[in-house]
């Protein structure tokens, strides 16, 4: 599709959007196709028409939006475009769209380019990860993309779900000699304010294309702002153990724990983008392309923490228990000894900062009329860093000497407090006790676990293309590409305290004596309740939590300064929390992947078909860098960060070679002049997720099932020997056009994946270590092997999508400018997966599969003013939710958004724009499998833009 700058009311493109656009043909059409393109119509038709003709033209399955202009998308991130496509959803973080699940496949099956450049992943939050976080990509930026469901073998292998290729502009294909674009536009958020964020935000985007030579040489550059307050009004819940509380003879599961958070801050996001075009006769094009973006995301959560009712019956009491679907979800709750549940007020500070930098260098030669050459270097690099403390506060009971010296301490006694978790809602809390009273109020522990995850690619491609006179191929390409990556994890921590509360006293020698250790301390400072005067203000829920206490929110990095001294707790790596060193580590991939296609253009009982058939062949080589526990003494010296060595411990460098092939077919039917069919089949494969791949593993000893030998258990937080994702797949479409540009389209597919990856605990007598490739030390008993492997739980994953566009023009007078996109899709699937720790003993759907989804978009051209509104639903789904200490699978609730846009173009070139986005304040709900069973329930507030645009 032409590149041209049409005008564009960005306040319609969500309308555009939802258009079913099935062509990679979008991206390069003939001149044929390119002349059918000059329409006199503007705004939102003129995109509408672009997909219906880019879906003529089409060679595989696939959906498109088209831009245009530089900065013309509407939206946050280009996630949120993205999410409007059939088949295509997104998961809500913080309320903006960032991961997408494509034909009820999360991301780990996506497969994500730049300008046909493998992307990097700032995506990781408890590990390393694949997925892209869309919203690092500014909308402003991206002139096209497209989401290629069926694939070829021109294409980088790696997307099971589909292909996401994002593309930014070429300026030699600008409509005029200088082209400028800008966006100013202030956001206001109606629900930040009930968390103490500042309720204002910005977008401001500058854009400017230049042609120069006499057309040969063309430039582009663009600058994209973002701040915006990242805000929620949370609830979350844990669940764990079991055991009869209502008296009916059975075990009942129990909500172990909750927190309830104002969560504030605030994201900031700067995009860069560059490019550099030269073709100096028709046969060569070099071009430069250049993109950045840094995301910083300030995140502070702050209020109650409840945890440790799984704990035994002895340890606190329990009346007006609530038994819901045998999940304890209520009761009256009276603490009553050191060792049982705890009440604290948490303070956290979860902040994130994210580099995404992209760069690529590509020559292409027409070497003569029918053979072209392409060379394409790009490099790609992602690194992300998360803060991860935290700070507990504590009710006490505290004694004093004469001199005011605290002598005393532990867990202020009768804390007591009454809950319900309420369906769809936030839940009903009352305690007993002020914990905003520095009478009683100390630091009982500080901690903080930071994350640095680094994700390197470099590649290096080369295809080419013959055009040739055949009865059946019009042409035939073929290519090569290289590349290799390199994930890195870096953990370590800092911990003081203890999360349970302090007990304790100082003895006639002024030492500090513990009745109950603390937990864990590398500093020099005595685990005793810490003042907390100074450090803390007494803050007030708002919205939908404004009948809860109010609570303490912490100056974390002061309150720290004061008790440990400025730069005396930097987190470590130690042989204390042995996980810091093993958890560390590399993962390389080495991919070369080579592929032959032959385009189709030929007729078949009278039918002219086109499409290609082709295969890729792809040879990966990876190698897990880390260490692993082996027997004292046989191991290299590893010292950490205190000093300390140990010789326990080997460096490893471990991990298969696979070969796939990959054979893909793509057809069309051109029934006639309105009517076409498409098949489309292939094998398909992508690499598991990287934190998945981990070969570090450490080891703990108990005592065997004999009761006396020793036995020696190894835990693994991977497996560098996991086999890819692999599924065979077919398309099949029918397409109808209209006349006057519009379209209905029908489409099923089907996916047969192999198997899926889970978790796994071998117990002792279970398998024979030696077929494993362990051994346990002399004198030990082979025990548990906790780590992942490919399952038999494979299936098919099916489905259908429909899609309608259409303007209505014959309509009279101003109603003439009515349009409407809406598209629906029904997946089903026999896969499953494991349900872990939150399900236990069921399996829970492929994580990302919601079986409905809906979209649609009704717009409204007026002379020129423009006015849109989308509604898009989406089924429950499992997902992994974040949980202390890590991720569980809970279901995410069946949801529907609402946003609504406006404007008016003036004949000067400048627009105002107004807009809504979740107009209808959709929460995110979240539950263990049963409505009264929430582990989830947040609100994120309306987002309100106003605007100006301003173009030459």
């Amino acid at each position: 599709m032409s590149l041209t700058n049409k005008r564009f009311r960005p306040a319609l493109l969500s309308a555009a959007i939802a258009a079913s656009v099935t062509s990679v043909g979008a991206f390069a059409q003939d001149d044929e196709t390119a002349a059918l393109e000059e329409v006199t119509v503007t705004g939102i038709r003129s995109s509408v028409l672009d997909s219906v003709s880019a879906k003529r033209e089409s060679d595989v399955v696939a959906e498109v939006i088209d831009a245009g202009d530089l900065a013309s998308l509407p939206d946050v991130s280009i996630a949120d475009a993205l999410g409007r496509l059939p088949g295509v959803t997104t998961v809500r973080d913080s309320g903006q769209s960032s991961q997408l699940n494509i034909r009820g496949m999360n991301g780990d099956f996506v497969q994500t380019s730049l300008n046909g450049r493998e992307q990097a992943s700032t995506s990781g939050y408890t590990a390393g990860s694949r997925w892209i976080a869309f919203d690092q990509y500014p909308s402003e930026l991206i002139t096209q993309a497209a989401v290629y469901k069926s694939p070829k073998a021109s294409l980088i292998e790696g997307g099971v779900a589909g292909t996401v290729e994002m593309k930014t502009a070429n300026p030699l294909e600008a409509e005029k000699q200088h082209n400028f674009n800008a966006n100013v536009r202030y956001s206001f958020n109606d629900a930040a304010e009930n968390v103490g964020a500042d309720e204002a935000g910005r977008r401001v985007s500058f854009s400017y294309q230049g042609k120069f030579l006499d057309e040969t040489l063309g430039v582009a550059v663009g600058y994209a702002d973002l701040s915006q307050p990242n805000s929620a009004e949370h609830m979350n819940s844990f669940i764990e153990g079991s055991r009869d509380f209502d008296g009916d003879g059975s075990e009942d599961r129990i909500i172990k724990g909750f927190q309830l958070r104002a969560e504030n801050g605030q994201d900031e996001r700067q995009g860069y983008l560059a490019s550099v075009v030269w073709e100096p006769t028709d046969a060569i094009s070099a071009q430069f392309d250049y993109f950045r973006s840094d995301f910083s995301s300030e995140d502070t959560r702050s209020g109650f923490y409840v945890d440790g009712l799984q704990r035994d019956a002895s340890t606190y009491d329990i009346d007006n228990a609530v038994v819901q679907d045998g999940i304890l979800t209520g009761g009256d709750v009276t603490l009553t000894t050191l060792f049982g549940p705890w009440i604290e007020v948490r303070q956290e500070d979860q902040s994130t900062d994210s580099l995404t930098e992209s760069f690529g260098f590509k020559f292409d030669w027409q070497i003569t009329d029918t053979f072209n050459a392409k060379m394409d270097i790009a490099h790609s690099s992602g690194e992300k860093t998360r803060l991860d403390r935290i700070a507990s506060l504590h009710a006490y009971d505290l004694t004093y000497d004469a001199d005011g010296n605290l002598q005393a301490w532990q867990e202020l006694g009768g804390q007591s407090l009454g809950y319900q978790l309420n369906a769809g809602d936030m839940p009903s809390v009352a305690f007993n006790t002020d914990y905003t009273d520095l009478s009683h109020m100390r630091l009982g522990d500080w901690e903080q676990f930071p994350h640095l995850y680094t994700d390197e690619l470099d590649s290096v491609k080369f295809d080419f293309k013959y055009e040739v006179d055949m009865p059946v191929v019009a042409s035939f390409e073929a290519g090569v590409r290289w590349s290799e990556r390199v994930f890195s994890d870096d953990r370590s921590t800092f911990r003081w305290g203890r999360r349970e509360g302090q007990n304790g006293f100082v003895d006639a020698d002024g030492n500090v004596q513990l009745n109950e250790g603390c937990e864990f301390n590398r500093s020099d400072v005595a685990c005793m309740p810490m003042d907390l005067d100074g450090f803390v203000t007494v803050e007030s829920f708002g919205g939908s939590m404004s009948g809860y206490p109010n609570y303490l929110s912490v100056d974390l990095a002061g309150i720290a300064d004061a008790v440990f001294g400025p730069g005396n707790y930097d987190a470590q790596q130690t042989w204390d929390h042995n996980w810091t060193l093993i958890e560390s580590g590399e993962l390389k991939e080495e991919v070369v992947a080579y592929y032959f296609m032959a385009n189709l253009d030929t007729e078949m009982f009278g039918i002219p078909v086109t499409g290609n058939a082709g295969v890729r062949v792809v040879e990966t080589d990876t190698k897990s860098i880390g260490i692993q526990q082996v027997r004292d003494g046989e191991g290299d010296e590893i010292i950490d960060d205190n000093g300390v060595a140990r010789y326990d411990y080997a460096h490893v460098e471990y991990g298969p070679e696979y070969t796939d092939v990959l054979p893909s077919l793509n057809l069309s039917f051109h029934i006639t002049e309105q009517d076409q069919v498409r098949f489309a089949a292939a094998k398909v494969m992508g690499r598991p997720p990287v934190f998945q791949l981990r070969g570090g593993a450490g080891s703990w000893i108990d005592t065997a099932n004999d009761g006396v030998s020793p036995r020696y258990n190894v835990w693994s937080k991977g497996n560098p020997n996991l086999d890819p994702f692999r599924a065979n797949q077919f398309d099949l479409s029918y397409e109808h056009y209209f006349e006057d540009g519009g379209a209905v389209t029908a489409a099923v597919f089907y996916k047969d994946i192999e198997s899926l990856i889970e978790n796994v605990t071998y117990f002792e007598g279970d398998i024979a270590w030696s077929e494993i490739g362990l051994e346990a030390p002399a004198g030990l008993v082979e025990g548990q092997y906790q780590t992942t492997r490919n399952n038999d739980m494979g299936g098919y994953i099916r489905g259908l999508e429909l899609a309608y566009t259409d303007t209505f023009d014959q309509l009279p007078g101003i109603f003439a400018g009515l349009g409407m996109t809406s598209s629906y899709s029904y997946t089903e699937s026999e896969t499953a997966v494991d349900g872990g720790g939150n399900f236990p003993d069921q399996v829970l759907p492929l994580p990302g599969l919601s079986k409905n989804v809906w979209s649609t978009s009704v717009f409204w051209d007026i002379g020129n003013f423009s006015t849109n509104m989308n509604v898009r639903y989406r089924d429950e789904f499992a997902f992994a939710g974040v949980s202390p200490g890590g991720s569980s699978l809970t279901m995410a609730d069946e949801y529907t958004t609402v946003d609504w846009q406006s404007s008016y173009s003036f004949d000067n070139g400048v627009d105002v724009l107004f807009q809504v986005n979740n107009l209808t304040n959709e929460p995110n709900i979240a539950t263990y499998g049963t409505p009264s069973a929430v582990a989830e329930y947040a609100e994120y507030g309306r987002q309100y833009f106003m605007g100006v645009s301003y173009q030459f």
